[in-house]
């Protein structure tokens, strides 16, 4: 779940992109798992799905390897571009206790945004020839 007060807007990176809303400090916590919110996929369970639920969960999910899980987030956290030089890093390896903070102050109107191979995102094939 988003931590702090974003926007969803038309992203200069890809599609759409989360936005500060208001200034970020460096080290302040940007996302962590809420059980109300997002959901915690088993990567066992990856299979069962229809190829076209499997592709959904693939472009959206976080993989934590150390768990064998995918973490859906619920909000517009699922927008959050990749950058070579991402404003975020993730802490923990496991999802229910991982979080993500700013690397650096993130200025309002800002785009957050995320290495996604820190996240161990599917988007990476290498990565998603691992969970299959």
């Amino acid at each position: 779940m988003l931590l702090v007060r974003t926007t969803l807007n038309a992203s200069p990176i890809h599609g759409f992109g989360v936005f500060a809303a208001e200034p970020i400090a460096a080290g302040t916590r940007i996302w962590a798992y809420d059980p109300a919110i997002d959901r915690i996929i088993p990567g066992a369970e990856l299979p069962r799905f229809p190829a076209h639920v499997r592709e959904y969960l693939e472009h959206y999910c976080e993989y934590f390897p150390e768990s064998d899980e995918l973490v859906l987030s619920g909000d517009a956290d699922r927008f959050t571009n990749h950058s070579g030089d991402p404003n975020t890093v993730v802490e923990g390896v496991n999802a229910p206790t991982a979080f993500v903070v700013a690397a650096r102050d993130i200025a309002a109107g800002e785009e957050i945004t995320c290495d996604y191979a820190e996240i161990r995102s599917l988007k990476w094939p290498v990565l998603t020839a691992a969970v299959a």
